[in-house]
């Protein structure tokens, strides 16, 4: 590792935990074992009354190791936030208790930001896993995904990212590493604050207009997809009326638009306050107006029933917001 990379700068890794003592133990040793030494590892346990990581992390015997018991619930993005506020490496990254990564996983993407001076954000390839460590088949092929958000270009970077769709998943590039210095922004550090789930592809967006992406083309990360993850999920209660020739579902409406609107307009105000200049600020309005639109007819098409031939149902489209 020494003859790879010489002078390694400091890389923050910021462990996340709640309740999760199996998945905890799993990524404390694939970050302990990762072959990039010059690390830094803040672990964070959120308020447990009942679990206390503390002597694993004791039975790790790592000094590079900080560990933090917080004395009261902070919620999953603000124990992320904690952990981007302790971090003293030039480098940052998140890291979830039900994931897994490749020994060299650390090493091969800071090879890549290290030789590409315009990045500000470095990943991999990555699939999905479940709770059997089996591929699960519906999700995509995500490399080229990802390489869709590599060009140099920066308005076509955006309306890339933009117009891909949210269930492709791209939200996972919120566990990539990144320069600390590009977190730390006053927009990132709001939305890891505000705390909604989907701001983890708003804060995305948010470094992508501070620099470029580069992607290792090697599998170097898995994310396991289960039923529960332990995050609280909204639900819906169906309210239909019939209305003439149509049915509604205004139980439906409401809980789409809740859960996505927010989301979906907070991108104007990032591109506001993004260093663009205005015509190619207006270039990606337009695009965010394009994909709003789709929202709403989206939404129609989901939750309107007409009677009889359904017509709704034949040009819905394949991908929607759910």
């Amino acid at each position: 590792m020494a003859d790879t990379i010489k002078n390694q700068p400091l890389v923050t890794v910021g462990i996340c935990c709640y309740n999760r003592e199996e998945g905890f133990k799993h990524t404390l040793q694939c970050i302990t074992n990762q072959t990039y030494q010059n690390l830094e590892i803040i672990i964070s346990q959120d308020f447990n009354e009942t679990l206390d990581f503390g002597p694993i992390v004791n039975g790790a015997n790592d000094q590079r190791i900080t560990f933090w018991k917080q004395p009261r619930r902070l919620s999953m993005y603000n124990n992320f936030c904690f952990l981007l506020e302790k971090a003293k490496g030039q480098y940052f990254m998140w890291a979830a208790d039900d994931d897994w990564w490749a020994p060299d996983f650390i090493e091969k993407i800071m090879l890549s930001l290290l030789a590409n001076p315009a990045a500000v954000v470095g990943f991999c390839d990555f699939m999905e896993v479940d709770e059997d460590n089996n591929r699960i088949a519906s999700y995509p092929n995500h490399l080229p995904l990802l390489q869709e958000f590599t060009t140099g270009n920066d308005v076509k970077r955006i309306k890339n990212y933009i117009n891909q769709f949210e269930g492709f998943g791209k939200a996972n590039l919120f566990y990539a590493i990144f320069k600390t210095e590009v977190l730390r922004s006053r927009q990132v550090i709001d939305i890891l604050k505000k705390g909604d789930l989907p701001g983890d592809m708003l804060i995305n967006l948010s470094v992508l207009l501070q620099g470029e992406l580069v992607v290792v083309p090697q599998l170097l990360r898995t994310c396991t997809y289960m039923p529960v993850k332990g995050y609280v999920q909204e639900m819906h209660v169906p309210r239909v009326k019939n209305l003439l020739f149509i049915r509604v579902n205004f139980g439906g409406l409401h809980y789409l638009q809740k859960k996505w609107s927010n989301y979906l307009y907070s991108h104007f105000t990032i591109i506001r306050s993004s260093g663009l200049g205005f015509p190619k600020k207006i270039s990606i309005y337009l695009t965010i107006i394009k994909k709003i639109a789709f929202f709403y007819y989206d939404l129609l098409c989901i939750n309107v029933y007409l009677r009889g031939y359904n017509v709704f149902s034949k040009i819905k489209r394949q991908n929607t917001l759910s």
